[in-house]
């Protein structure tokens, strides 16, 4: 089961220094930036927590999440800087990514 929240889901839970990261949307395919927002966010947070010793990141549910952007956010994109926004939403997720301290494990179905 996946979420049902309209800005999709994200939890973390942290057992014995191990952070697990979980994401989810209700169309398992769009990731809208807010929730790159909040990925980006909480990345940073575990980087800095000194009790968590290594990151799992994986998708809510049982099912596969192939998301990439939202197609509504894109298709709103009406102007330069709002595609600059846009497009830096995954950049930022990367980015924090590269620079976390911890070493991350993509949980893949």
């Amino acid at each position: 089961m996946t979420t049902t929240r309209e800005n999709g889901s994200l939890y973390t839970k942290i057992v014995n220094g191990i952070a697990t990261l979980e994401f989810g949307h209700p169309a398992s395919n769009s990731f809208p930036a807010i929730l790159l927002e909040r990925l980006e966010k909480e990345l940073g947070k575990l980087s800095e927590d000194e009790e968590v010793k290594i990151i799992i990141l994986r998708s809510e549910g049982d099912r596969a999440f192939c998301a990439g952007a939202s197609f509504d956010e894109l298709l709103a994109v009406e102007n330069m800087q709002q595609g600059k926004v846009f497009f830096s939403g995954f950049a930022n997720v990367i980015n924090a990514m590269r620079s976390c301290k911890k070493l991350i494990i993509g949980r893949i179905h």
